[in-house]
């Protein structure tokens, strides 16, 4: 079994110690009231409410629209309070779906910035309609290869335990893989070897420690014996790419290098974004009817920004002729489940909201398309 380390009780408490410290006063402060009325103190009427009360009265009604945001799923979708999602990962466990994610808490339209992208949102549902928010995941830790930011975690069912791949930020932005796992979903813990520097060392690729680099948005996929790790790289040549990796017991990692280039020129950075070609990024890899599918996002010079997909008879090799537009309005794809030929889907949408989608594999060149139907998504709900 991999050895994983815990939390050293030294470092500062989390930001899901620090919720939890702050719940349990809550929960304190919410007895207070009774306990007064119980020594013949009777509670102050309405209007006439001491500044205790009024503070205690306020944080009662905060933590509860925090933890029970108000989601019309059909319409904009979920997103966290006070803030929006990118890159997530979901997982069902105990009748609910669980879902994990960047939670962008900015209003300019870059992560990099310090103190954005720090740790993982977590909220799940029953149904689809109504969510629960929960304590977040995985914070940044000071003075590791992942001090600045988190990034697009992924999860993957092994045995009795959850597998989390997910991306480090260092202080000078490079970026890497590590690992964790929970057997709740609530409690993680990272690997002791982390992080898995797929890049490291390759002669294909250009990544270093003490600058900018791509090495991120992993995705997990179990297929014959192994697990194959698609993610967003760069070339030596000065080319975005998805890379490919794969492990039989997640400690030693074969590198495949890239499955899918992108060009070598031509790139043009804008502040705010809206490049006109940019990285191959967020891969979701399956097998779908004798072939291989890889959903990417990208903007592409000539054919604009969107969520795309390409088809290959092989894991390891796939053309950017032909690739086809696979959600619209839907980024950031992962599958919630399967049904026969089609699958639901999750993506990001407008405005860092999260909603679903539905798709048909039989089709040659598969599109998805956003549910707009409550019975439709009920329906999938039930199926779980």
């Amino acid at each position: 079994m991999t050895a994983f380390d815990p939390i050293r009780s030294s470092l500062p408490p989390t930001r899901r110690e620090f919720l939890r410290r702050a719940g349990v006063a809550f929960a304190a402060a919410a007895a207070a009231p009774a306990a007064w009325a119980r020594n013949g103190s009777p509670a102050a009427p309405a209007g006439s409410s001491t500044i205790m009360n009024f503070e205690r009265d306020l944080k009662r009604m905060r933590f509860e629209h925090y933890r029970h945001p108000p989601i019309d799923i059909l319409g904009k979708g979920f997103r966290p309070v006070g803030g929006s999602l990118a890159d997530f990962a979901t997982a069902r466990h105990n009748g609910r779906d669980h879902f994990f994610y960047i939670e962008r808490r900015l209003q300019e339209g870059t992560p990099f910035f310090p103190g954005h992208e720090i740790y993982f949102g977590h909220a799940s549902t029953a149904d689809f309609f109504e969510w629960e928010v929960h304590d977040p995941a995985l914070v940044v830790r000071p003075g590791t290869w992942e001090e600045a930011h988190v990034w697009a975690p992924v999860i993957l069912r092994d045995g009795g335990e959850f597998i989390m791949a997910y991306t480090g930020l260092n202080r000078h932005l490079s970026q890497n893989i590590g690992l964790a796992s929970s057997k709740d979903l609530f409690t993680w813990k990272r690997r002791v070897a982390n992080p898995i520097s797929p890049c490291k060392g390759a002669a294909w690729a250009w990544w270093r420690e003490d600058d900018i680099c791509s090495c991120r948005d992993p995705d997990l996929f179990r297929h014959g014996d192994r697990v194959w790790m698609p993610y967003t790289a760069n070339t030596r040549e000065g080319a975005t790419c998805i890379a490919l990796a794969s492990t039989a017991d997640f400690r030693r990692w074969r590198d495949h290098g890239p499955i899918l280039l992108g060009p070598a020129s031509g790139y043009e950075a804008r502040l705010w974004g809206g490049h006109p070609q940019g990285s191959f990024e967020s891969p979701n890899l399956s097998f779908r009817r004798g072939r291989y599918i890889l959903i990417f996002q990208a903007s592409i010079r000539g054919m604009g920004p969107g969520t795309w997909a390409a088809a290959s008879d092989r894991i390891d090799a796939f053309s950017r002729e032909p690739i086809w537009r696979f959600w619209a309005e839907g980024g950031c794809v992962e599958v919630v489940r399967d049904q026969g030929t089609r699958s639901l889907l999750a993506g990001v949408h407008a405005g860092g909201h999260l909603r679903f989608g539905e798709v048909d594999w039989a089709q040659p060149q598969p599109v998805a398309r956003t549910i707009a139907d409550r019975e439709v998504l009920r329906g999938w709900g039930l199926r779980g």
